[in-house]
């Protein structure tokens, strides 16, 4: 075997490539970049081995799953990072495609296990949903406000700034920034939208709400071309470049974008990027918006796809508002 397990174990042993004695998660981290690198070199035919290689791993230790607590890493859909976790996380490289892509994640770093062990993950097919005994209160309370925009190398995350928030069933969440996915990552009945927005907020205790609203082509998107119009007047493109961060003074309320009918259905989920942690309230309403095909294509030609695959339910109790 190219890597040898033992590394990652309590006792010396010294047979190479990797001969340190287990020196707690470090080591651990070290081995295992070393044998992802290797396996990019390599391509498919040790996968077996290193999915092996990876549950030992885990059951040594060195994988830690997270809790969903708000963190401004990947697209911020989650749970909060220590500042060292959250540099190593920063420094990981994780995508869509080939052995940085979604079936691989947990492979990618030790702390996106959940990735793959996970019982809650998202996004899902929102599918025959019942409906429970308490109604969902939910009211938007959202306000104009300047927008700072990130294309953060995954997708394009737009800050909002403080005072808007929504209320469900009285729980307060503030909004904290939203940003996009192409396709659709959430299905309903098994069809697939060609754009998900996601709003992502955070209550005080930390805890994480995510509203996703699906996208179909039709007309243009007034509100959002106003905002790629100043983008364009000022750096001469309509969406950031690669870890390019445009702070703007145009006024833009997501309000103005939410859909009339708000409908939804509600899930325990995740976050749908790594770490995956758990833990996530979500509310995907069930009228899409529209945006022109010149729109969703300019996304993606910026971004590329950007999309995790449906996930299994598990169980876990779908509702419909």
């Amino acid at each position: 075997m190219w890597f040898h397990p033992a590394t990652c174990h309590h006792q010396h042993d010294s047979t190479p490539p990797y001969s340190s004695p287990y020196k707690g998660e470090e080591t651990c981290r070290t081995a295992f970049q070393k044998a992802l690198k290797h396996l990019k070199k390599e391509g498919k035919k040790h996968m077996k081995s290193f999915t092996a290689i990876i549950l030992l791993l885990f059951s040594f230790g060195c994988m830690h799953s997270g809790e969903s607590k708000m963190g401004d890493h990947g697209t911020g859909e989650g749970k909060g990072l220590s500042s060292e976790s959250h540099q190593e996380h920063e420094r990981t490289h994780w995508g869509y495609r080939g052995v940085e892509g979604p079936g691989h994640w947990a492979m990618v770093n030790p702390s996106y296990m959940t990735c793959e062990t996970g019982r809650q993950q998202s996004p899902i097919n929102l599918t025959m949903p019942r409906h429970g005994h308490d109604q969902e209160d939910l009211q938007f309370h959202y306000q104009p406000t300047p927008l700072t925009i990130r294309n953060n190398g995954h997708t394009i995350q737009v800050n909002y700034q403080k005072g808007s928030f929504l209320l469900l069933s009285g729980r307060t969440y503030k909004l904290r920034q939203f940003h996009f996915h192409d396709p659709s990552e959430h299905h309903i009945d098994g069809k697939t939208y060609p754009m998900e927005m996601h709003l992502v907020h955070q209550n005080d205790n930390d805890h994480i709400l995510v509203v996703g609203i699906l996208l179909k082509i039709g007309k243009e998107n007034v509100e959002f071309s106003h905002v790629g119009n100043w983008i364009q007047q000022h750096t001469g493109h309509r969406l950031p470049s690669t870890n390019q961060e445009v702070p703007t003074d145009i006024l833009f309320n997501i309000m103005d974008v939410l859909p009339n009918d708000r409908h939804h259905f509600s899930y325990h989920g995740s976050l749908t990027t790594p770490p995956c942690s758990e833990g996530v309230q979500w509310i995907v309403l069930k009228t899409p918006i529209e945006i022109s095909q010149v729109q969703a294509d300019r996304f993606v030609t910026t971004m590329g796809p950007n999309a995790r695959p449906v996930q299994p339910l598990h169980q876990r109790e779908l509702l419909e508002q």
